[in-house]
């Protein structure tokens, strides 16, 4: 609902930025559609998407609000779409993920009774692009609980956008998501600083896992500016979350170059790999890597065979 009877504001904002989404807006504008709690608007930020993403959003009419803009990353197309909106309470969600009917009205009875808790978040559950449960979610047994500051500055802390509902009021105090940055980690963090969170358990958010590649090259490219600014706004305290980050990142590149390299894609193997070097060149393993992504297809499998 983009509007509300008499012109009153909404309760809730639903933040959406889509980036060549054609394939999963539409279920995940749905997925809102459903929700048990209707005090809501819907605004979508179309990020400079050149497929279809623009048709589909025109066919929701009056029903969602949509902002065009050049590409410039979801960190900024969240910021503009807040930017638009009156709800008094934000929840986001991307493109590609989509809600469990309860998750708003959930999310909403915790902020409504708890004045301390700025931000309400919950457990998600992993799908493939296919919509297949993949029976797996980013929380374990030892992050399965709201965080404390002092223990999101020793790890990273599994907080997915789309599980997230927040007061206004914190994400402006905190400055809002910062641009220059690809991720959203440093947010989290900042954000903590205003209240405490509360974590629900329940799987309330479908999250898409798909191919890593090319997205995690084009999502890496600003990584140091989050240990930059970690570093400077808590020193040594961050010293463990710097630590996870750099994990994260060696993991992920990793991950990535090696699917494309089964997939016989040694190109992109070998970009991926060679990135994963600037968190971590003592990594012996990887320049074995790189190496085989020079050898022709048949010799890689036939190793792959070997092994």
């Amino acid at each position: 609902m983009s509007s509300q009877p008499g012109g009153r504001a909404p309760r809730v904002s639903v933040i959406i930025p889509v980036y060549n989404g054609a394939a999963t807006i539409s279920a995940a504008v749905q997925s809102v559609f459903e929700q048990t709690f209707t005090d809501y608007e819907i605004i979508v930020v179309d990020d400079g998407s050149t497929d279809a993403t623009a048709s589909i959003l025109d066919g929701f009419g009056s029903r969602v609000a949509v902002i065009r803009q050049p590409n410039k990353g979801f960190c900024a197309a969240r910021n503009a779409g807040i930017a638009k909106s009156k709800g008094v309470y934000l929840a986001l969600l991307d493109a590609d993920d989509f809600w469990a009917p309860a998750k708003l009205e959930k999310s909403m009875a915790i902020l409504d009774n708890s004045p301390q808790i700025v931000l309400v978040y919950t457990d998600v559950s992993n799908q493939d692009t296919a919509g297949r449960d993949l029976g797996t979610s980013p929380v374990d047994a030892a992050t399965a609980h709201a965080p404390t500051l002092d223990e999101m500055l020793s790890r990273l802390w599994p907080i997915m956008p789309s599980t997230v509902v927040m007061r206004r009021a914190a994400y402006e105090s905190c400055g809002r998501f910062a641009e220059g940055f690809s991720e959203d980690l440093d947010f989290w963090i900042r954000i903590r600083e205003q209240g405490e969170f509360s974590y629900l358990p329940e799987k309330l958010t479908r999250f898409t896992v798909g191919p890593l590649y090319p997205k995690v090259l084009r999502r890496d490219n600003r990584g140091e500016l989050f240990a930059q600014s970690i570093r400077s706004r808590y020193g040594d305290r961050a010293s463990g979350v710097l630590l996870s980050y750099t994990q994260h990142k060696v993991r992920i590149l990793r991950n990535a170059g090696l699917a494309e390299l089964r997939k016989g894609n040694r190109a992109a193997a070998r970009k991926c790999l060679i990135r994963s070097l600037s968190y971590d060149p003592t990594a012996f393993k990887t320049y074995l890597r790189i190496a085989r992504t020079l050898l022709p297809m048949s010799m890689i499998r036939a190793l792959d065979r070997s092994h």
